[in-house]
């Protein structure tokens, strides 16, 4: 299934409801893709009521009335406009203009094969954080690691003109950052995905590439803090999953496992097993609630990455007991420990 047809369906799934209709009507008129924040003034439709025929006309009245709503346009590039209000005309420093760049990179070899996506591919409306996060992962494949207690605004975006997969990203990356939430690229396969107020404190350390090195399969690598799939399953997918699904069951079924496991004891337990360690109980830590979903195919330390990674961004660290043993610490134990040593 192609990144077209999965958008397709991912977008389907998405609530639509009533409340943007002026921005779509004006999105429709000037063939832009419009990037705004959810938070934005209810817009009465009197914006649209008895638009002139003539375009051009008509666009100068919708961005006049956008205005008196208190609210900016701004455009980025030939594909895209921003609204936002106009008292954030700070965001700008949190995401810069870059439509114009992508637009001029059409015809150079970096975008040669890359799939392109027709108008309204992407089109929903009040689409939750977990949904949107999942279709970025899947079209950039790139593994999220996030922390679980980000904000849980719902999103709006509409694609209008023929997009490349890099510009539907920028538009997606943009649109979570006019929300206040930061994607910041971590080597080619993770985004770590915080506050904006936190991207400051993000660390990029992902491993180099290890050509020929053994992947483990994102399928089969437990999930934690996730409830549903992030995406529609394929039929294919679906058959996996639940023949997976049976064959756990049976296994828990034979070896009693400890149904009271929390999640951040069983993240550890992932990491020790591919550490080669023990985990050992963490007092106080274990049950602390965790996000960590693995969306590509990793070698064996960047999956070690994506887990230490994870827990520092839950403002968690793996401490080492000794040669063999390891348990959860807070990070602020773990900075004490490397300020003691130098």
């Amino acid at each position: 299934m192609t990144i077209a047809q999965n958008l397709t369906l991912l977008c389907l799934l998405a609530p639509f409801v009533a409340g943007a209709q002026p921005l779509d009507v004006y999105g429709s008129l000037t063939g832009k893709t419009v990037l705004m924040p959810t938070a934005l003034p209810p817009l009465p439709d009197s914006i649209i009521a008895g638009v002139p025929p003539d375009k051009a006309n008509a666009i100068a009245r919708i961005e006049k009335a956008l205005s008196e709503q208190g609210l900016e346009v701004l455009q980025d590039g030939p594909h895209f406009v921003r609204v936002f209000p106009k008292q954030a005309r700070d965001s700008l420093t949190n995401a810069p203009l870059r439509g114009a760049e992508l637009a001029g990179t059409k015809g150079s070899e970096a975008s040669k094969g890359q799939e392109v996506l027709g108008p309204g591919m992407v089109h929903f409306m009040n689409a939750d954080l977990s949904q949107v996060l999942g279709i970025y992962a899947q079209m950039s494949q790139r593994t999220i690691l996030r922390p679980i207690t980000l904000p849980a605004p719902t999103f709006n975006l509409k694609t209008q003109s023929v997009l490349t997969k890099d510009e539907v990203l920028y538009a997606f990356e943009t649109v979570l950052a006019l929300n206040g939430i930061c994607v910041v690229h971590d080597g080619a396969k993770f985004a770590q995905v915080v506050l904006m107020a936190q991207r400051a404190q993000v660390e990029m350390r992902a491993p180099k590439p290890e050509p020929g090195a053994k992947l483990f399969d994102p399928k089969k690598v437990p999930s934690v803090g996730v409830s549903t799939p992030l995406r529609p399953l394929t039929e294919v997918e679906r058959i996996e999953r639940e023949f997976e699904r049976l064959r756990k069951a049976f296994y828990e079924f034979m070896h009693f496992p400890d149904p009271t496991k929390p999640p951040a004891r069983r993240l550890l337990g992932l990491y020790a097993d591919l550490a080669g360690k023990t985990a050992v109980s963490s007092k106080n830590l274990d049950g602390a609630g965790i996000w960590f979903h693995v969306e590509t195919p990793l070698t064996k330390s960047e999956l070690l990455y994506a887990i230490e990674t994870t827990f520092t961004l839950h403002n968690l660290a793996i401490v080492p007991v000794d040669e063999r043993k390891i348990r959860l610490g807070h990070i602020s134990e773990v900075r004490r420990n490397k300020r003691g040593r130098s």
